[in-house]
């Protein structure tokens, strides 16, 4: 069966942000194709803030989490396969979505090889993608209130500075979305 994952986790990362809050991605760290700096990985796990403000050129669809962050002052690449997703959260709130392993599921390669799932329906070539465009936060520090045994990558993680805004997108107001073909 096609997992769910892929489509629940960015309608709740979508949600969080149009509440305001900060969403937290929980990840398997040891699943195959995660990159994650290994410093900050306790159990086999990794909290990650992927708040517009705590991470630059972010791209989500699904196949994957993609984004640069800081973490101990140092800019790093992740990586997070949907299959390694095993939670996302409202930081604010502790609302989400947990994902429990489930054998059955099969997760998309790429957004045309979708096994055996229905055609988009858009035309052209493929699916147009949507990508998150950091914008002008406020650079509110960021604190996690998490009582969770995973490490917040905000403790010793990702510097929460807001990424610089780019002449090409982004502005006052938070991120924007801008369709790529």
């Amino acid at each position: 069966m096609l997992s769910k994952r892929p489509y629940l986790v960015p309608a709740f990362y979508d949600w969080i942000l149009d509440q305001g809050h900060v969403p937290h991605l929980v990840v398997n760290a040891d699943a195959p194709e995660v990159m994650v700096p290994t410093q900050f990985v306790e159990d086999g796990h990794i909290q990650l803030n992927i708040s517009p403000s705590a991470v630059r050129d972010f791209h989500m669809d699904r196949v994957g989490i993609s984004f640069e962050a800081r973490f101990g002052g140092q800019p790093e690449r992740v990586f997070v396969p949907m299959h390694a997703v095993r939670a996302i959260v409202d930081r604010d709130s502790g609302q989400g979505a947990t994902f429990p392993d489930e054998p059955e599921e099969t997760f998309p390669q790429s957004d045309d090889d979708r096994e055996g799932a229905p055609a988009p329906k858009s035309e052209g070539k493929g699916r147009p993608q949507l990508r998150a465009v950091p914008g002008g936060e406020d650079g509110e520090s960021d604190k996690s209130t998490s009582g969770s045994s995973t490490r917040d990558s905000s403790d010793e993680g990702p510097d929460d500075d807001p990424p610089p805004t780019s002449p090409s997108g982004g502005g006052k107001g938070g991120p924007s979305l801008r369709v790529v073909k």
